[in-house]
């Protein structure tokens, strides 16, 4: 067992790591959002989320994604070398969720990928390019921890994601950074 398996078999649920698994490989849309939930639940979720989701749940959670992150962003100190990133992060960020808005959730996936990872590199800085950066995120913070693990286990292109699961995929992270 590699040093990563190792902390992540000690940090976080097996539920959990099942559940990532079953969102990104499964093909029944029921188990699916089930998966989801305990993921959810995880990320601070007091109830089902997808499984019981309601008519203004996705843009309630968009909306509260998008200010939150873009809250996060704006006071978050950064070198003076990153202050164009910032910038550019945010500019992202106002035009991923208009794209989401829309519906076209697969063709956003790898955007949200790239937004998540400036963000997080915007916060922690150059440690989040280390192989050790998961190890360090669960010891610090393991809610957060766990979110960059869920991160990480996402495929890097979304090629193989129909739109149904890229929203799901996306929500996730969208659930726990509209928290964070």
């Amino acid at each position: 067992m590699g040093k990563e398996s190792k902390i992540i078999s000690q940090c976080v649920d097996a539920s959990v790591t099942t559940a990532i698994s079953t969102v990104l490989t499964g093909t029944n849309a029921k188990q699916t959002l089930k998966a989801a939930d305990t993921i959810a639940k995880e990320f601070g979720a007091s109830s089902a989320l997808f499984e019981k989701e309601t008519a203004d749940f996705e843009e309630k959670l968009i909306s509260s994604f998008q200010k939150n992150l873009s809250l996060l962003i704006q006071k978050t100190w950064v070198e003076e070398a990153d202050a164009d990133l910032k910038d550019q992060v945010l500019y992202k960020l106002a035009e991923y969720s208009k794209v989401i808005s829309k519906g076209k959730w697969a063709n956003a996936y790898t955007e949200f990928l790239q937004i998540i990872s400036d963000v997080v590199y915007l916060m922690f800085g150059a440690m989040t390019k280390t192989e050790d950066f998961i190890e360090y995120a669960l010891r610090i913070d393991p809610e957060f921890g766990i979110f960059w693990y869920y991160i990480k286990s996402l495929p890097t292109e979304g090629a193989d994601m129909d739109n149904d699961k890229s929203r799901v995929v996306m929500l996730l992270g969208m659930y726990f950074l509209a928290n964070y």
